[in-house]
């Protein structure tokens, strides 16, 4: 586990480039497969074919060219990164299905409560007025540099790129407490919380059994 930084770190936010896909992925696999909650309690870094999944679900986030990272101006280390997506009214929607693998379940069932939310939210029905949405789907900040407004910083700079770019809202999926907190702190309003408690599988056994203090998966949303 490394060091928490007590000292304040200097950071640059910069976009996430091709040339950056390597490096992006490689923290990615080090601290966010590790430590966000459901991959935490569902062991998913044991399950080759998941983890398989996992990476290049991230990596088809870099395609859309709005996913942010902020780098230590001392190091150059990745501390902390925002995977953003753009979602339209008219954009044809992946079924889960065609996502699969039967070889990774634990990747599955993730994206499966996932798709659940999405599904009772009806995003562009709640909101008929919206056409244009950026998801921010992966917010993640490396433990060593947490607490110093990484998190923050992350959102508010793709928050400007959505301003600029013409997007109506932003829209952020939180299965850990700590996201869904600083994001409300920005301003967010929860509009969707789900306990993993209610989320059981055939036989009534619970799916997600996370730690505390992650009970819910939350979704927020910023209107533009």
């Amino acid at each position: 586990m490394d060091t928490i930084k007590t000292t304040k770190v200097s950071f640059n936010i910069v976009p996430i480039t091709d040339d950056d896909k390597k490096a992006v992925i490689n923290s990615l696999k080090q601290y966010f497969f590790r430590d966000e909650p459901l991959c935490a309690c569902s062991g998913l870094i044991e399950e080759n074919e998941s983890v398989i999944q996992l990476e290049n679900f991230c990596v088809d986030l870099l395609k859309d060219g709005i996913s942010f990272m902020a780098v230590s101006t001392e190091t150059g280390e990745i501390m902390g990164v925002s995977l953003n997506s753009a979602t339209c009214r008219d954009t044809k929607i992946k079924e889960i299905d065609e996502e699969k693998n039967d070889k990774s379940p634990k990747f599955n069932d993730i994206m499966d409560l996932l798709s659940k939310a999405e599904r009772d939210i009806n995003i562009f029905e709640k909101y008929p007025s919206i056409d244009r949405i950026m998801e921010l789907k992966i917010i993640t900040v490396n433990e060593a540099y947490r607490g110093q407004g990484v998190c923050k910083t992350l959102v508010n700079k793709s928050k400007e790129l959505a301003l600029e770019l013409g997007y109506q809202m932003i829209y952020v999926e939180c299965s850990s407490t700590f996201t869904a907190m600083a994001v409300e702190r920005l301003g967010f309003q929860c509009i969707y919380s789900f306990p993993y408690s209610d989320y059981v599988n055939d036989q009534g056994e619970v799916i997600f059994k996370t730690q505390p203090p992650h009970k819910y998966l939350k979704v927020n949303v910023l209107l533009l």
